[in-house]
């Protein structure tokens, strides 16, 4: 009886031979493309979910997230100057980011028109303003009124 290790060593062993080396050659290029390209499809894959996890358990926090990066530049003013901001500006996604944090955490959402009629949400001591004409993610530097 033939074993099942023979039969397959025997038949990939056979097909390489019969092929000769240039075919064989190309196959085992090709195969190793193949193979680094399914390797970096993996790799999309974990970094993708890695931060839909990152994202969902996580969610904006003061050290997480569009929050986050407010709260860093916010404590940068702070500590240069010894007072908060009165004003910050910012791009959408992080006004939706710090709207989203007084959603989770049940703070009061405190939204206006500005003259310019720009929007400006309250996020602790600071008013962050709307750019909407910047990047999405944008943190501009905090400033004081004149």
């Amino acid at each position: 009886m033939i074993s099942r290790r023979e039969v397959v060593t025997a038949g990939v062993l056979g097909g390489l031979v019969t092929a000769g080396p240039a075919a064989a050659a190309e196959t085992q290029v090709d195969e190793v493309m193949a193979l680094k390209q399914g390797f970096k499809a993996l790799e999309e894959g974990f970094t993708e979910l890695k931060n839909a996890l990152e994202r969902g358990l996580l969610g904006n926090t003061m050290n997480f997230g569009g929050v986050g990066i407010v709260k860093g530049r916010i404590a940068d003013y702070a500590r240069t100057s010894g007072r908060f901001p009165e004003y910050c500006d910012v791009g959408l996604n992080i006004f939706y980011d710090v709207y989203d944090w007084h959603v989770r955490h049940q703070q009061q959402i405190n939204i206006a028109r500005i003259a310019d009629q720009r929007l400006a949400i309250q996020f602790m001591f600071t008013q962050l303003l709307v750019r909407w004409e910047n990047d999405p993610n944008y943190v501009g530097t905090p400033y004081a009124a004149l």
